[in-house]
């Protein structure tokens, strides 16, 4: 069996897409047709169906695949521990990430990475969320995650950075003259919230003070969150790598309790050489705890 063909069924599958695996992989689509096809011949399993939207697993496939990543991971892994023997640094890590470690930390995480092992790629994936992220990594199509710690999850946590919380408001909002944000005056203002999935550390302080705010708009993009709080729609609770790049029309405040969200990369049980480089560098730069 071909570990090409593979890797070819696990891009495909991440990808959704036959023309964008074949664009990923600078193979043509009819090559990426003709491998799926003959995997399938081989292992006398139907694992992709065409749907409007690209191609998804059958219920076999789901099966094939989870397989499949185990085998590429492995031999990925080989390859690594091969090239470390002859003192060699080389090999692929694939990270998730949010927003705003995208924004504030990739861009000198991978600069001092590819200065210090040129022969490693990185390659980055932003996540629907922080489960889907989490998730990736348990089923071996991350290597490791940003993600904030969580007594549910099943992976590792490296912990990197308490980040703070803030009430934020804009400028016009009478708000802005205090220093402090008393909890009691939360439930008084309409609340613009995180969608599901990136709200952890937002639910959690509302759920340990007893709160119920009222919800005014619910979007998902760290942006758009700052420029309905900057037109004065409702304010916000957002953690302090977010407002780095907030504009001056917005006002942070400090909560009358302190409170965080606890950054952290996230691996599974099995971490490989290059993964052990990533985290190495990425503690360096940013561990604070």
């Amino acid at each position: 069996m071909s570990i090409q063909r593979l890797e070819i069924l696990n891009k495909v599958v991440q990808l959704q897409n036959i023309t964008k695996a074949a664009t990923e992989l600078n193979l043509s689509q009819s090559g990426i047709s003709y491998a799926i096809k003959n995997l399938e011949e081989e292992l006398d399993v139907k694992l992709l169906v065409r749907n409007r939207s690209g191609v998804k697993l059958t219920k076999e496939g789901e099966s094939i695949y989870r397989h499949s990543l185990l085998v590429t991971n492995a031999y990925d892994n080989l390859l690594q521990e091969a090239a470390a023997l002859k003192g060699v640094e080389k090999g692929t890590i694939h990270v998730g990430t949010f927003a705003s470690v995208t924004t504030n930390w990739i861009p000198e995480i991978i600069t001092v990475f590819k200065e210090e092992f040129p022969g490693i790629t990185i390659k980055i994936y932003e996540g629907d969320d922080y489960l889907s992220l989490e998730s990736a990594v348990l089923s071996g199509e991350l290597d490791c995650c940003f993600s904030i710690v969580s007594d549910k999850s099943q992976l590792d946590y490296v912990p990197l950075q308490k980040d703070k919380l803030y009430c934020i408001v804009s400028n016009d909002n009478p708000l802005c003259k205090q220093e402090v944000m008393e909890i009691s005056q939360i439930e008084n203002y309409p609340l613009i919230k995180p969608k599901a999935g990136w709200d952890s550390e937002i639910s959690n302080f509302f759920s340990s003070h007893n709160l119920n705010p009222v919800i005014a708009y619910e979007v998902s993009d760290d942006q758009s969150i700052l420029a309905l709080v900057q037109a004065n729609l409702g304010i916000n609770i957002r953690p302090g790598l977010v407002l780095k790049n907030r504009t001056s029309n917005i006002t942070a405040l400090d909560l009358e309790e302190d409170a965080y969200r606890m950054i952290a990369l996230a691996t599974g049980s099995h971490v490989s050489h290059a993964t052990e480089k990533f985290i190495s560098i990425v503690t360096e730069l940013f561990q604070e705890v």
